[in-house]
């Protein structure tokens, strides 16, 4: 499947659904990952990956009288996007990497939209076309699974009890396509970017309020949702009662927290 097809289907019904809790969930990095972008009134910004457009629309608070605009082939998110459009705001249905804007943008940013190209070089080299002379990037992308307690915490709990899962293949399109930064640095270099920045951001990120939506929302997210995703019902229940205790141990008056470890990554046009 396609990212195109994949981000019109049941996954992005499921991310519309629970934008709130998605928004929850990912508050510290967003905040981490906006101040990273060193926003300024009277910027235009291009969101890439936008998905349900909160990080445009934060953008367009930042930089107003400037604008955002948000981009995303997902017409489903979209949709959740432009429910609550900002007036510097505006949403785009396209392919990032293939989309052509003038060189009208002062910052290309985004939030973990960043690791799904198929060629990621090209579509880098691309999207520095949509940038005015001196512009920047700025964007945050997933680092290894291993490292990423927030998605591996209840994926290795449940593990014995999910279907055999492919090995999986370096720098694939998908959530840890950039995990390595060697390669991110190499991708960025041969894609014509200089003063190439990255930083490890360690965050704790709230995976629910109270146990019940932590662990409803660790079956909709991440590697133990697309691992478990189709399963019959008997053995998801099975699956939650093996992490509801595992992610007990993170609960705290604040919700039920787990680190969230990421890369900020930088460079200029």
């Amino acid at each position: 499947m396609n990212q195109r097809e994949y981000w019109n289907g049941p996954v992005a019904a499921c991310w519309a659904g629970r934008q709130e809790a998605r928004e929850r969930c990912f508050a510290a990095v967003t905040e981490a990952a906006l101040a990273f972008a060193q926003l300024k009134p009277g910027m235009n910004v291009l969101d890439v990956g936008c998905g349900a457009g909160a990080t445009t629309r934060a953008i367009a608070d930042a930089v107003a009288p400037g604008r955002a605009v948000g981009i995303d082939l997902s017409a489903t998110l979209l949709t959740a996007a432009r429910a609550k459009q900002a007036a510097n705001a505006e949403f785009v249905e396209a392919d990032a990497a293939e989309h052509v804007f003038a060189p009208q943008f002062d910052l290309i940013f985004s939030r973990f939209g960043m690791m799904f190209f198929a060629e990621p070089v090209a579509a880098f080299a691309h999207l520095r076309a949509a940038l005015k002379p001196g512009g920047k990037l700025a964007f945050v992308c997933w680092a290894a699974l291993a490292e990423v307690p927030f998605h591996n915490t209840a994926f290795f709990a449940a593990r014995d009890l999910l279907p055999p899962q492919p090995p999986p293949v370096p720098h694939a399109p998908g959530p840890f396509a950039l995990a390595d930064c060697a390669a991110t640095q190499d991708i960025l270099e041969k894609s014509g970017w200089r003063d190439i920045r990255i930083a490890r951001l360690e965050v704790p990120a709230m995976l629910g309020r109270n146990l019940d939506e932590a662990v409803e929302e660790a079956m909709n997210l991440g590697p133990l949702a697309a691992a478990s995703r189709g399963l019959e019902e008997p053995l998801r229940r099975r699956i939650r009662d093996r992490i509801r205790p595992v992610l007990a141990g993170h609960a705290t008056a604040a919700g039920v927290l787990l680190q969230a470890v990421c890369w900020l990554v930088g460079a200029d046009c």
